[in-house]
């Protein structure tokens, strides 16, 4: 299939040769039809397979035919969680739209508000934004969205987990009602499924595969002692070949602005890093050091999880397990895109494994277990009891063991104890449908609960 197929104008097409894209993807091909129609819709897709291009190229279409937007008055928003995300989706519409006269502009925090006074008071036809920014926008009544035909919300469960979704609520009473919604996500928990029930009429829903990791990516889960991830870190750069870009991820900003200047000690390498404590220029700066490939080794937290499209990232880091299965699934999805390969290291500690073997548990597929030969490992860690042979403060049956034949099974696979007994294996898809029954018949319930009489 080509995207001459679709009902695109010759402008789009000429977009789509000019991004460079061959072919639709999947989750484009099930999308573009259904947007272009008009229908709501709910896309879940694994991130970085195309979702982005899945909703501007048909928004594009739609804005195209109809001419430019007044002043202050713009026909479509695009929701994001992140200042990056959001500047990206602007880039990539930017090159889709060239030849077409199309404008948009980012409305995000960490920059001056008056210079977006005065580009949406042009006129674009797209604002993208960062829900607390696009509030106070609203507040100052300088942005009216009475002619607005289309509402994206990106990274959907992103925007709930970071505590947007007052924002969103808030945002989304003051647009018409007469407008078609689309939602797209990498995951889609219950809340997610709420939401689109209250504000999507009668959606159509494309999900591409299950929301797992792609499987070109390389995933190994390192025990270690928490005073030794540092050190451990270094032994695997060491051995690595190939390293172009690598995004060591980490739980929070004071960890990242710490583990920095320890990283460019260690490796010798400039080291660059992003996280919410950076003001836009700054975080801006790094982006594109990092892209131009003068920064090689980028510490980040979670807000480059989602979206960033960085071409040529060939290994991921987690130097602190992810607090989800989801915030895991977005963190290494930053590599392998576009259907290359990458590499994906977890360094676990003690205090860690809880989290490591529900991430197992959530992915449902083997992840190897690493192990650096030659590595002092500490026989007990300052956080617990070590994952090393040796003295531990874990119960016996917690104990790493040899085998006859030399191998020592992985505390992390079914060998050892710390594998969930009753791991549910039910069908994922079942699970899906019987979320959704459960939704509509709270939905159905007009009258509360009344308790009957004794």
């Amino acid at each position: 299939m080509t995207f001459s197929e679709f009902a695109l104008s010759q402008a789009v097409l000429d977009g789509i040769s000019n991004a460079g894209y061959t072919e639709p993807m999947p989750i484009q091909r099930e999308a573009i039809p259904s947007i272009l129609e008009g229908s709501d819709v709910v896309g879940c897709a694994q991130t970085g397979t195309g979702k982005t291009a899945a909703f501007l190229l048909p928004i594009i279409e739609l804005l195209h035919t109809q001419g430019h937007a007044r002043r202050y008055r713009p026909r479509a928003l695009v929701l994001s969680p992140t200042r990056e995300l959001a500047a990206q989706v602007v880039e990539h519409f930017e090159v889709l739209a060239k030849g077409t006269g199309l404008r948009a502009c980012a409305i995000t925090g960490g920059v001056d508000i008056g210079p977006q006074e005065v580009a949406f008071g042009n006129g674009v036809e797209l604002v993208v934004a960062t829900p607390g920014r696009l509030r106070e926008h609203l507040s100052r009544e300088g942005l009216k969205f009475t002619d607005l035909q289309v509402l994206v919300l990106d990274e959907a469960d992103r925007l709930l987990d970071a505590g947007f979704l007052p924002d969103v609520r808030h945002i989304i009473d003051r647009l018409p009602e007469r407008r078609q919604t689309l939602l797209f996500s990498a995951t889609m928990p219950l809340e997610i499924e709420q939401l689109a029930h209250a504000i999507l009429r009668h959606p159509k829903r494309i999900q591409v595969g299950l929301i797992q990791p792609r499987d070109s990516i390389r995933e190994e889960f390192y025990p270690v002692s928490e005073n030794q991830k540092s050190e451990l870190f270094r032994a695997i750069l060491a051995r690595e070949d190939g390293i172009d870009r690598m995004i060591v991820f980490v739980r929070t900003r004071a960890r990242a602005a710490s583990l920095t200047p320890i990283l460019a000690e260690v490796t010798n390498l400039p080291v660059g890093e992003l996280h919410g404590d950076l003001d836009q220029k700054q975080r801006n700066e790094t982006l594109e050091a990092f892209r131009a490939g003068e920064l090689r080794l980028l510490v980040a937290t979670d807000v480059a999880s989602r979206g960033l499209d960085i071409a040529d990232v060939t290994h991921i880091v987690n130097f602190d397990v992810p607090n989800t299965a989801e915030d895991y699934i977005h963190r290494i999805g930053r590599t392998a895109r576009a259907d290359r390969s990458g590499v994906a290291y977890t360094l676990v500690s003690t205090r860690e494994l809880t989290l490591a073997e529900k991430i197992r548990g959530t992915v449902r597929r083997p992840i190897q277990t690493g192990r650096i030969p030659g590595f002092p490992y500490e026989e007990l860690s300052d956080d617990g009891p070590s994952l090393m042979p040796g003295r531990s403060r874990l119960p016996r049956q917690y104990h790493e063991r040899e085998t006859g034949d030399g191998h020592r099974p992985s505390p992390f696979t079914k060998s050892g104890s710390l594998r969930r007994r009753h791991q549910d294996q039910s069908d994922p898809q079942e699970n899906q449908r019987n979320r959704k029954k459960r939704i509509e018949r709270k939905a159905k319930r007009k009258l509360p609960h009344k308790r009957r009489k004794r």
